[in-house]
């Protein structure tokens, strides 16, 4: 389980002012929507448990926005954050991964000059953010996406990108921004064979908070279900209540 102190740390460091608090204790948790767009989804949590605006959420890089769900999840659920690798003699090797170790990798990764090089030409790059994100989701009519999506990312120096700047580009963000397509590595635990994985986690982060919200559903339909009462009057419940008379009403049922 996440440190708290660390996640509220890592929260304000992130967003002035932000307050952390795990998600799938409000009511107003059920409103999101985790069928929208990706980045939309994860702003609304992210703004929701940080009691933050949406704006500073948009403009944080996508790593810093995947640590944060990922640690909001962390304190939301009791259950690890696990990658499965299944190897061919049908055995599966479990990694545990935990966001405070998540972020100690990214720093090891940090690099305060992100310029590229190709011969007389050269371009300053910055992090992706979530605005990047939304953005890119939506160029479906780009001829190279590639080179159009990196190429929003210079701050300085030719753009848009060349070929040779764009095969520079993509590989000093792998190297530097690595969570966005994280590559765990095992052995199975059967035949030792070496496994390895891309795993996507912002979408691990967000199907631990979909099922972070469907306990809360959950506990919301059996408490009305046996009280009867308006889920008004059930967001109004602490939540240690809400989750006292959820097991209650559970317990009556069998």
């Amino acid at each position: 389980m996440i440190a708290i102190d660390f996640l509220t740390s890592f929260a304000r460091r992130s967003v002035a002012g932000a307050r952390v608090r795990p998600f799938g204790l409000d009511v107003a948790d059920l409103a999101i929507d985790f069928d929208a767009p990706r980045p939309i989804a994860a702003t609304r949590v992210l703004a929701a448990c940080l009691r933050s605006e949406e704006d500073p959420v948009w403009a944080l890089a996508v790593q810093t926005r995947i640590l944060l769900l990922l640690g909001i999840s962390e304190l939301s659920l009791a259950d690890p954050i696990e990658v499965h690798l299944p190897c061919a003699c049908g055995a599966t090797a479990i990694v545990e991964l935990s966001t405070s170790e998540l972020a100690d990798f990214t720093v090891e990764r940090r690099r305060e000059d992100l310029t590229i090089h190709a011969g007389d030409a050269h371009a300053t790059l910055r992090l992706p953010t979530g605005r990047d994100q939304l953005r890119w989701m939506q160029m479906t009519g780009e001829d190279d996406v590639a080179r159009a999506v990196l190429s929003e990312l210079v701050v300085e120096g030719d753009k848009p990108l060349s070929d040779a700047l764009v095969t520079a580009a993509d590989a000093l963000l792998t190297d530097v921004d690595p969570l966005i397509e994280l590559e765990v590595e095992s052995t199975c635990p059967q035949c030792a064979k070496a496994l390895a994985k891309q795993v996507d986690l912002e979408r691990v982060a967000l199907t631990r908070l979909r099922n972070a919200r469907r306990i809360l559903l959950e506990q919301v339909h059996a408490i009305a279900s046996t009280y009867h009462w308006t889920e008004a009057t059930i967001a109004e419940l602490p939540a240690w209540r809400r989750a006292e008379y959820a097991a209650l009403a559970e317990a009556r049922r069998r």
